[in-house]
């Protein structure tokens, strides 16, 4: 190996670990997840001004949340990329429940399907969401 391959490799080292460092420095790659129930809230109530969140049935991974505020108005939070996004769950929300699952499929395509893993409670929210449709 000479050294200009040796100058060349070494170069090519140091680019790979700057862009490495770069990607981690922007975050991107990033593995985002709803870390508690006020970590669920806080993202719901940013994504709609005046809704206030009391009661969380977060993913047991942390992917999703389903918020619920006092009036029983329900919003969705899921990650999304490297942010997370929110919607609101009404009547036009397709709801099905799966034992401990229940996935949630909102009317917006782009936001798509989302399925949570809630154990025991998955039947006490499917309940809430066919209140919705039926309420």
């Amino acid at each position: 190996m000479s050294l200009a391959d040796l100058i060349q490799l070494g170069a090519s080292l140091v680019a790979v670990l700057f862009v490495a460092w770069l990607v981690g420095k922007m975050g991107l790659g990033a593995d985002p997840r709803i870390v508690d129930e006020a970590h669920a809230i806080r993202l719901a109530e940013e994504a709609e001004a005046g809704f206030r969140g009391i009661e969380v049935a977060r993913d047991r991974a942390g992917f999703a949340a389903i918020v619920r505020n006092e009036e029983g108005r329900m919003m969705l939070v899921r990650a999304h990329g490297n942010h997370f996004a929110a919607r609101p769950v009404d009547g036009q929300v397709v709801a099905r429940l799966d034992k401990d699952f229940l996935t949630l499929a909102p009317p917006e395509r782009t936001f798509g399907a989302v399925t949570l893993n809630l154990g025991k409670e998955a039947g006490v929210w499917a309940a809430r969401m066919r209140s919705l449709v039926h309420g």
